[in-house]
């Protein structure tokens, strides 16, 4: 999978969190915490779903099928709030 944010759509880092924005006919706001803000650099670098899986259960005490669902979920409504577009590489 890949992604990228969408036309329009800022990301800023703030105290170790983000906002995403969406400037004029796309205005949205969007705030992230640092964990989700990890994952989201990580995929917007491109690295895979399993990269970042693996990554963040590397430095933090959490179950691998609850950071892919979790990865997952940030993807799907970061998609649904049209903030980034995510494509699959099938």
């Amino acid at each position: 999978m890949t992604i990228r944010l969408n036309k329009g759509i800022v990301l800023r880092e703030v105290d170790g969190q983000a906002v995403l924005v969406g400037t004029g006919r796309k205005a949205a706001y969007w705030r992230i915490n640092g964990t989700a803000l990890s994952m989201l650099k990580r995929l917007l670098d491109g690295e895979t779903v399993g990269e970042v899986v693996d990554a963040i259960t590397q430095t933090h005490d959490i179950d691998r099928v609850r950071v892919k669902a979790d990865v997952d979920r940030l993807v799907a409504a970061l998609a649904e709030a049209r903030l980034i577009h995510a494509e699959s590489l099938d």
